[in-house]
């Protein structure tokens, strides 16, 4: 059980030349038995993580999953893969369920899925049935069910709980895509794990463009966006049922082949529209966020969120159904404040205050998401303390430039208004106050002020939008709780005063994206055919077509034209079964195009990832500025005042001299330091900071940390 044999069956069972961010790490501290807890995005790979394991340990792996689509997709691939998987549930008869037990008598199976219910029910009958069998791994998958915190709360999930009583001595996995800090300490607590390491991936998909627009003329908007997207799978989700299925009407009936699910719908009709959606007999599929969770369709190309999401990690979990295969794919989200106001009553939990307000302050974070007038992809990274640039390339706000406009005296009004109503009221309010809203809300005394009908000029809308601008440029702010005010800031005052022009947005203007690749174009031509290639072997196999190969090997293939088995190997995703099964087919198709367009093979392009070396990074003018200034005496927080930048950005520039090698790390940490950290960070990996602070505690400081993953890298270089 060694990391070579790991590397071995990651290439022949699933057709992998290299681990993901983390993956061989985790897998590293699970043959050594050791309790392991994962947080890692959706379409991040963990799934591997408990499947290689299962197969270099002797017995069995349990897998505790949630949904019986999940399972059964999971199944349907580790058989392609010629690895021996079943799941027991509710769409089983007993004479098939009696079958799945003898297989587990003859130890013929290496992994059975399970729902939490089935492990654990009262009568323990099937508990003492497993205990019996040589039990090697339990994974938990989508563990944030467990805790009331997360966004998918399950009870079912509870009896887990007792899991370590009733299977003791057996290493546990848990893993899930979105946790907070609050969620992932509930988690571990739970489940009761020994002594568990923590993994926690980068949250960043780089090929998910997140785009917000306002929730106007929404079904016309829709429209647009689908026409680009006509031969694409997508979701689009809904708050109520009711929408669904008038939604999924209207599509049909503008041409769109698309289905609604919603969980008041007839078991079996639920189950026909999944199934259809996941072989691509329906290319939408319009759903309440009933449908989703450890779907496995890797070539969703576009989530729409119709309605807000409750919080940024149930959004986040859902846009990240689309581009599980690393492809380039769409988030959209039709945004408007009414939303808010509706979520805000389904927030409260009776007696439950605490509930109340996390639900409360997880929707506030979702709507300044819809408001943000920065890089959307920042604000979801920093939410779940990760780092990232100011700008992403790749929201929708990246990629149009701000037409700003001295908005001086429409700040001044809106400041104003909020003095005067003495930072008691919310947005809406203090709109309709300036507008002179004759509405009976409005109350007599306030219809005297100076500021009513002031901002009658401008629309509600605008007024809408200007507000959340002041509140994301820090001249306003909302108090917290369930009808949040409007307050006044530290920056106010000089606004009022005059000391300080305000600028806001009047419009954006698209910027033209050119995107550079040092890969070869794909022939799309030939992605169609091995596209019907793959229809075909599927539908004889019984499975969704991406379960035979996901939409970014045929892209592989279509790129590089391998024309022999040699060349298939090197494409990811035919591990040996695969290409056995399928090489010779796939590989006609690519031969006849090849000749018809006088094409030779590209494969000798193709590097592995792990020979391809990263561009080193370039000492800018700013960064040699700071190691300079450092160089002649001056302290990192004398350096920040100066260049009037802030202490972890100086941090950052001198990190890079230390992984350059032209600073010495015990210049920033102490030996004994440097091997406490060092250890830490080899066992859960360097793309997040924040958990490895956690872990190391108040005495080790993020400077400290960023210089050791410096000096790092450059040891693992030289």
């Amino acid at each position: 059980m060694t990391p070579s044999h790991a590397q071995t069956l990651l290439q022949q069972k699933f057709g992998y030349q290299n681990f993901r961010e983390n993956q061989e790490a985790i897998i590293h501290h699970i043959l050594q038995r050791k309790d392991t807890f994962v947080l890692m995005p959706t379409g991040g790979g963990k799934s591997i993580c408990y499947q290689l394991p299962a197969l270099l340990f002797e017995g069995l792996t349990l897998v505790i999953s949630p949904l019986i689509a999940l399972m059964k997709d999971q199944v349907d691939a580790l058989t392609l893969n010629g690895i021996p998987a079943a799941y027991l549930n509710s769409t089983l008869s007993p004479s098939e369920q009696e079958g799945i037990k003898q297989k587990l008598r003859a130890n013929e199976l290496k992994l059975l899925y399970l729902a939490p219910e089935r492990l654990l029910r009262t009568e323990g009958e099937f508990i003492s049935f497993i205990r019996s069998l040589s039990i090697s791994l339990i994974a938990i998958d989508e563990a944030h069910c467990i805790s009331q915190w997360g966004h998918d709360f399950r009870p079912e999930y509870r009896m887990l709980s007792r899991l370590k009583k009733e299977i003791p001595n057996v290493p546990v996995i848990a893993l899930t895509a979105t946790a907070d800090k609050l969620t992932r300490k509930d988690i571990l607590e739970k489940l009761a794990l020994k002594d568990p390491v923590t993994f926690i991936s980068s949250f960043n998909r780089p090929n998910i463009r997140y785009l917000v627009e306002p929730k106007q003329k929404s079904f016309d908007r829709l429209l647009e966006f689908l026409d680009r997207h006509k031969d694409d799978a997508g979701i689009v989700y809904c708050l109520s049922r009711t929408s669904t299925e008038s939604i999924a009407e209207d599509l049909r009936r503008e041409g769109f082949q698309a289905l609604a699910y919603h969980a008041g719908m007839d078991k079996d009709m639920r189950a026909k529209h999944q199934e259809m959606f996941l072989k691509d007999d329906a290319k939408i599929i319009v759903a309440t966020i009933a449908f989703g969770m450890g779907i496995d369709k890797s070539n969703v190309r576009f989530v729409v969120h119709m309605d807000l999401p409750k919080s940024i990690e149930g959004y986040y979990q859902e846009t990240g159904r689309a581009g599980r295969d690393g492809l380039s794919s769409e988030a959209l989200l039709f945004y408007s404040y009414g939303d808010v106001m509706k979520l805000r009553s389904f927030a409260k939990v009776e007696d439950n205050e605490e509930q109340t307000r996390i639900n409360l302050q997880k929707l506030e974070k979702m709507a300044s998401f819809g408001e943000l007038t920065t890089c959307r992809r920042k604000f979801l990274l920093n939410y779940f303390d990760e780092e990232a640039p100011p700008t992403c390339g790749n929201c929708d706000l990246c990629l149009t430039k701000p037409d700003t406009v001295d908005a001086t005296v429409i700040a001044q009004k809106a400041l104003s208004a909020v003095v005067r109503l003495q930072e008691r009221f919310g947005t809406g309010y203090v709109i309709d106050l300036l507008r002179g809203s004759q509405a009976e809300k409005i109350r007599e005394e306030h219809k005297q002020l100076k500021t009513f009908g002031i901002g009658a000029d401008i629309s509600k809308e605008d007024w809408q939008r200007y507000f959340n601008e002041l509140v994301s440029l820090g001249y306003l702010q909302k108090s917290e709780g369930q009808y949040p005010v409007l307050q006044l800031t530290s920056k106010s005052a000089a606004v009022l005063k005059g000391l300080e022009p305000v600028f806001l947005t009047r419009s954006r203007e698209k910027i033209e994206v050119k995107t550079y690749s040092s890969e070869p174009a794909y022939e799309a031509e030939l992605f169609e055919q091995l596209k019907n290639l793959r229809r075909i072997l599927a539908a004889a196999e019984g499975v969704p077509a991406y379960i035979v190969l996901s939409d970014a090997t045929l892209v592989e293939i279509a790129t590089y034209l391998p024309l022999d088995k040699n060349g298939f190997s090197q494409i990811s995703g035919f591990g040996e079964l695969k290409l056995a099964k399928y090489g010779e087919k796939f590989c006609t198709v690519v031969d006849d195009y090849c000749t018809l367009k006088k094409l030779p093979s590209r494969i000798h392009l193709k590097q592995p990832k792990h020979q391809r070396k990263e561009r080193p990074e370039k000492i800018s003018d700013t960064k040699q500025q700071s190691f300079d200034l450092y160089r002649s005496g001056r302290t990192i927080s004398q350096i920040a005042s100066m260049r009037e930048l802030s202490i972890n950005t100086i941090e950052t520039h001198l990190a890079f001299f230390v992984g350059s090698g032209e600073l010495p790390i015990d210049e920033f940490v102490s030996p004994e330091k440097l091997s406490t950290i060092e250890k830490v960070v080899r066992e859960h990996g360097t793309k997040v900071l924040s958990p490895l602070k956690e872990i190391l505690g108040d005495d080790y400081s993020y400077a400290e940390i960023k210089m050791t993953i410096a000096h790092l890298n450059r040891s693992a270089i030289s």
